[in-house]
């Protein structure tokens, strides 16, 4: 249980310092919902009580969310809070031992984390 827990670990703080990145992703998939759903940016902005200038910032990873602007997003796009952060929660050991692993040789946190799980909804 240590074992995992430090492995767990290692995983969160690699991604802690790497938020700017996982700001862009959650950004992105942020804007990937809201085309797909056919909102604009001012829309967004409205429903949200926003401003358009930062819904794009939040878009592009500028800012990150806190936790009470995430909600609100996810309430004016209409989706849980799950299906924008399922790509990005790493519930089992054989996924925390994949992702670590990647993370380890230097590669782009984004992008694999992105595949990776995308790959693995795919497979169920």
């Amino acid at each position: 249980m240590y074992n995992s827990n430090l492995e767990t670990l290692k995983v969160n703080q690699y991604i802690f310092n790497h938020k700017k990145e996982f700001n862009k992703e959650i950004g992105l998939k942020i804007k990937e919902i809201r085309i797909s759903k056919n909102i604009s940016t001012s829309d967004l902005a409205t429903r949200t009580l926003m401003t358009p200038t930062y819904i794009i910032q939040i878009e592009n990873g500028i800012y990150g969310l806190t936790l009470n602007k995430f909600m609100i997003i996810c309430n004016a796009l209409e989706v849980e809070p799950k299906d924008i952060l399922d790509e990005f929660v790493f519930g089992s050991k054989m996924n925390e031992d994949i992702l670590y692993k990647e993370l380890q040789n230097g590669k782009n946190l984004s992008e694999n984390i992105s595949n990776y799980m995308k790959n693995k909804k795919a497979e169920y």
